[in-house]
């Protein structure tokens, strides 16, 4: 299917879920819903309704190609913001955005835009000299498709240093190898120094590691990340990542470099909130070619290739130092703007004492967008990322519509907020939170944020009814227990894993979705979760890997326990110190 026509589709989706009741969701109520504890059943009934197919039939195609990949400030991001609108349109919530429209019943009265800044490279550079001659001058930008290797990573200026080749730059002595203990048994130091290294791990061919036991790829391999944190963590004062020599790699490096030159001018790339504020602070990471490598390499004697051959035939480092190498990375680059938006639906509660308090319910639709490097599939579809919290939020907004229909709704608003730039570095929600809450700060009772509720953690296997609970007595003791009852009562019967419920977890992800900008502010709020996968910001987060019958459980906890924090007479008592 073509391009337009795709757009096309998208129209009549979006159309034709548009026109339809306004009739909003504040109905007739009761004297006071019950509660959770007071009417489990009733609960149940009405959690019944989120189901795995309702999930999936949002979900199929907010992580369609449709859109993207969803990257902040981005087309596919602002087309998921018409189709999230048109739900609540249809569902007969109220609008609770920010900007003005031109007639009361379009989509753009449910956006909160902001304006976010960024960064966009101009030119990089990368110098090498040993005493008076040159060994390299690259230039990489918009106008500088170079052929020799491509700026990946990086945005600080002026690092200059000597150069260390690193083997292929892995600390992993589980498996017998360790490219960092070799640099310190012959007392080669990092620090202030250019590391160069291969790419991935040693392999007998693309599929199959030299290293790992089983012949399965190494985390080192699948999570190149890994290696980047474990070479900034020594200091290094940037990175030379040698990429034409894996089995994996299929494509020249030179043609690498001028599909990436060529997508600078359309790059979003780091976002901020304030102008001039989205350097990234760590030291350049080029990916480079074998023909520079070697040429960095020849005062050693030695090619890449022979380097590598040693390496793989002995599967044991090989590490060298060369001090009269040295090298200099520069870089220049212009400030932009653009705009994004969150958007924002919500069920006014209908007792009267209690309408101005406000449960919010979180999820990013923002996600990574597309990469100009990839080899086939290019689209970051975002479906465990954030998908899955996205259309949660529909769901769940769904069952309180119906309970409503039928006289039981809310005594609390509820706030359905769909926030952009998580991705960025938790923009949206630091927007909403920080610069211009819709609802005060201190009416909001609670937040119950979704993000990545849809895989399989894979250390977790066979193990399939989990949710991750995050950060849910950091707060407020009360409102951990209301999740852990409501989970009991209502029969959802998941179990409620808190192994990442700590400050000192490693991982942070307490502090790594959007629930972090309404603790700081002391809002009890609880984080549910269900692990990182090896899809994690990668091209194969699709719809179809998704457990939707374990997404529909989770999301009825979250309901349920929503609908508890609405409907009872006090706010969930804060009782820790969250963050602080």
């Amino acid at each position: 299917m073509t391009a337009l026509r795709a757009l096309r589709l998208l129209g009549l989706l979006i159309v034709g879920f548009w026109g339809v009741s306004t009739t909003h969701a504040q109905q007739a109520t009761p004297a006071s819903t019950p509660t959770v504890f007071e009417n489990p059943a009733l609960v149940a009934r009405y959690q019944a309704t989120i189901t795995p197919e309702d999930l999936a039939a949002h979900l199929f195609i907010v992580a369609s190609d449709y859109f993207e990949g969803r990257e902040t400030t981005t087309r596919g991001q602002k087309l998921a913001a018409y189709y999230l609108a048109s739900q609540y349109r249809k569902l007969g919530l109220r609008p609770a955005g920010t900007q003005k429209t031109s007639h009361p019943y379009a989509p753009e009265a449910y956006f909160q835009p902001f304006t976010v800044y960024g960064q966009r490279l101009l030119e990089a550079r990368l110098v090498a000299r040993q005493a008076a001659d040159t060994l390299a001058d690259l230039r990489f930008g918009p106008g500088h498709p170079a052929t020799e290797g491509y700026l990946w990573l990086g945005g600080q200026e002026g690092t200059a240093g000597s150069l260390v080749f690193g083997g292929y730059g892995i600390a992993a002595p589980a498996l017998g190898y360790d490219d960092y203990a070799a640099l310190a048994a012959d007392s080669i130091a990092l620090r202030g120094r250019w590391l160069l290294i291969l790419a991935d791990e040693p392999l007998a061919n693309d599929t199959t590691s030299r290293l790992t036991p089983d012949g399965k790829l190494s985390e080192w391999t699948t999570q190149p990340y890994r290696k980047l944190r474990r070479a900034l963590e020594a200091g290094v004062a940037g990175i030379l990542i040698v990429g034409d020599r894996s089995p994996r790699n299929r494509q020249p490096i030179a043609e690498r470099a001028a599909r990436l030159a060529q997508a600078l001018s359309a790059h979003v790339g780091r976002l901020s909130l304030t102008p001039g504020s989205t350097r990234m602070a760590i030291p350049p990471i080029w990916v480079i070619s074998s023909s520079l490598a070697d040429a960095l390499l020849a005062p050693s004697g030695y090619t890449i290739a022979e380097l590598q051959q040693q390496i793989d035939a002995s599967r044991r480092p090989v590490v060298l130092s060369l001090p009269q190498v040295m090298l200099e990375g520069t870089i220049t680059e212009e400030t932009f703007q653009a705009q994004t938006e969150n958007v924002l639906a919500y069920i006014e509660g209908a007792d009267p004492l209690l309408k101005d308090e406000v449960v919010v319910l979180s999820a990013h639709y923002d996600h990574v967008g597309i990469d100009p490097l990839a080899e086939g599939d290019h689209i970051y579809n975002g479906a465990d990322d954030d998908g899955t919290g996205t259309v949660a939020l529909l769901e769940i907004a769904e069952a309180f519509v119906q309970a409503a229909s039928d006289g039981y709704a809310p005594r609390r608003s509820i706030l359905f907020l769909h926030v952009s730039g998580e991705e960025k570095g938790l923009l949206g929600s630091a927007y909403y939170a920080d610069q211009e809450p819709v609802f005060p700060l201190e009416k909001t009772v609670t937040n119950l944020n979704i993000d990545m509720i849809g895989r399989h953690d894979p250390t977790r296997q066979g193990e399939a009814n989990y949710v991750y609970i995050i950060g849910s007595n950091l707060i407020s003791q009360e409102l951990h227990e209301i999740n852990v009852r409501v989970n009991e009562r209502t029969g959802i019967g998941l179990v409620l894993d808190e192994r990442f419920n700590s400050k000192d977890d490693p991982n942070r992800f307490y502090a790594r979705s959007d629930h972090w900008n309404f603790g700081k502010h002391g809002i009890p709020f609880i984080f549910f979760f269900t692990g990182t996968h090896e899809d994690y910001h990668g091209t194969g987060d699709e719809p179809h890997k998704i457990d939707y019958e374990r997404m529909a459980r989770i999301t009825r906890l979250i309901f349920g326990t929503a609908w508890q924090v609405a409907n009872q007479e006090t706010r969930p008592a804060v009782t820790g110190t969250g963050f602080n």
